[in-house]
C-alpha cells in the first residue's frame, strides 16, 4: 500500500515538472520571438534574418504549445503571439523606428552635374545623408548624388566608390584601411 502510494506520488510529481518544463519551453520560444522581433523593428531597417526567426520561433512556440500541452493552451499561445505581433506592427507603424529608413533631408540636385571623369572606381568619400539607397555624399570635393550598392548606409560613414555607370555613382560602406 505504502509502495503504491509512492508510486502515485512520483507519477504526480514527474507530470507536474513535465507540464512545468512546456510551459517554460513554450514561454521561453514566445520571449525569445519577441525580442528578435523588436530587434527586427526598432534596431535593424528592413526586412531580415532577424524578423525571419522571430517568426519561425513564434510559430514554433504555437506549434509546440499545441502538440505538447493540449488545444486550450496552444490557443492561448496563439492568441499571445497575434497579440504581441500586432503590438509590434502597431509600434512600428506609430512609433519612430521607420524614421531609421527614411531619408530626412531634401535633395535639392538634379542628376549629377558634375563632370563624371572626376570620379574613378576606389575613390573615397562621406556620406551627407544617410543612404536609404540613395542620398548625398562629399567625394574627391563635390557634392554628388550616389546609390548604394550595399543597403542602408547612415550619414558621416566613409564610403567607396564600387562602380560608375553613366551619371550614377554606386558606393559601398568603405573597408577599413590597413
Amino acid at each position: 500500500m505504502a509502495s503504491d502510494c509512492r508510486r502515485a506520488v512520483t507519477i504526480l510529481i514527474t507530470e507536474i515538472n513535465d507540464c512545468i518544463m512546456d510551459i517554460l519551453v513554450t514561454a521561453l520560444l514566445v520571449i525569445f520571438a519577441t525580442v528578435m522581433l523588436v530587434v527586427e523593428v526598432a534596431l535593424i531597417p528592413g526586412f531580415g534574418f532577424t524578423g525571419v526567426v522571430g517568426m519561425i520561433s513564434m510559430i514554433a512556440s504555437v506549434f509546440y504549445a499545441f502538440v505538447q500541452m493540449g488545444t486550450a493552451a496552444g490557443w492561448i499561445t496563439l492568441l499571445v503571439c497575434v497579440a504581441i505581433s500586432i503590438s509590434l506592427f502597431l509600434w512600428a507603424l506609430y512609433g519612430n523606428s521607420l524614421d531609421k529608413m527614411a531619408l530626412k533631408k531634401n535633395i535639392k540636385s538634379k542628376v549629377n552635374e558634375q563632370d563624371m571623369s572626376l570620379f574613378a572606381v576606389g575613390d573615397r568619400g562621406v556620406t551627407r545623408t544617410r543612404l536609404a539607397l540613395i542620398g548625398e555624399a562629399l567625394i574627391n570635393g563635390q557634392v554628388v548624388e550616389v546609390k548604394s550598392e550595399g543597403g542602408f548606409i547612415n550619414e558621416d560613414e566613409e564610403i567607396e566608390i564600387i562602380r560608375v555607370s553613366g551619371t550614377s555613382l554606386f558606393v559601398a560602406k568603405a573597408k577599413k584601411s590597413k
